[in-house]
């Protein structure tokens, strides 16, 4: 390699993921995209002075399962190299496990759902569970295969057409504000925070239509309890989904790859991917051999 590069691993060639790279070299931060379901990536990442992970959690439902094994092998290598990865080893694990960054924010004091079960659908039974809950893949996003179950008989039948991998059953936390917030982190402070309504289904996604709105008044007890999860689950740039409920902000979701489309920059008001370059960029030139 001609030049020290900022290795950018992805596993999903989303517009995002060119959006940061690109970013990345205006910055002046020379930036390499590496594929992850080339099975040469792992060698080439190796040889970079720096690497940025973009491989999400719900890989899985691209079919690219190899993304996320080489991703798990690759962190680890790294890590034991001494070469910085942003979001680092840790954070990774977080965010291809959701009860296990559940049960660590719980342990850590922040205020979660309750997790009723984490199992293959064929061995989860409907009737220890409370209603209503929330079933979803533990390893997985964007809301695909995710239900809310109001009762032993909805749960049986989402199971029974579930997929064969893991789903955590968890508790569902009424928006009673009808919303969920929504907070970016950058260096794990808040970076951006922003209202996101329910749809009918009582899921909150923008593929269902969820809107988003500003939310400059939003509680500092908000706000703070994504940057102790943050620095919890050693998140540096993601995101966190939450309820503002009576017991205090409930974590629901925990990303350690944030992603927008290509219309969320005027949507959100915020070039989420700029802000992530730039971030990035101030790390790489700090590393000692620059």
């Amino acid at each position: 390699m001609e030049h020290p590069m900022i290795g950018v691993l992805y596993e999903s060639d989303e517009w995002s993921d060119h959006k940061l790279a690109a970013e990345l070299e205006t910055c002046g931060a020379p930036a390499l995209l590496l594929d992850m379901e080339d099975a040469a990536s792992v060698q080439a990442a190796l040889a970079c002075e720096m690497l940025v992970s973009r491989v999400f959690a719900s890989a899985r439902f691209r079919g690219h399962t190899a993304s996320l094994k080489r991703m798990a092998l690759l962190a680890r290598t790294a890590e034991d190299r001494g070469i910085p990865l942003v979001n680092p080893a840790r954070a990774h694990f977080f965010e291809v496990d959701k009860r296990l960054a559940t049960e660590t924010l719980a342990a850590a004091g922040l205020v979660t759902p309750a997790v009723y079960a984490c199992a293959l659908p064929k061995d989860v039974d409907p009737a220890s569970l409370s209603y209503p809950c929330v079933l979803k893949p533990n390893c997985g996003g964007r809301t695909t295969c995710t239900a809310i179950a109001r009762s032993a008989e909805e749960a049986r039948s989402f199971l029974a057409g579930a997929p064969a991998i893991a789903f955590i059953a968890e508790e569902y936390v009424e928006p009673a504000r009808g919303f969920l917030t929504r907070i970016e982190v950058v260096d794990g402070a808040c970076a951006l925070v922003v209202k996101r309504s329910v749809a009918d289904n009582g899921l909150s996604a923008y593929r269902f239509g969820s809107t988003y709105a500003a939310y400059p008044d939003v509680p500092r007890e908000v706000t703070d309890a994504a940057e102790r999860a943050a620095a919890v689950l050693s998140i540096e740039l993601g995101s966190f989904d939450v309820i503002e409920c009576g017991r205090g902000p409930c974590i629901i979701d925990a990303n350690s790859v944030s992603n927008v489309s290509e219309d969320c920059t005027e949507l959100l008001g915020m070039d989420l991917m700029r802000t992530h370059a730039e971030a990035i960029a101030r790390r790489w030139r700090a590393l000692p051999t620059n």
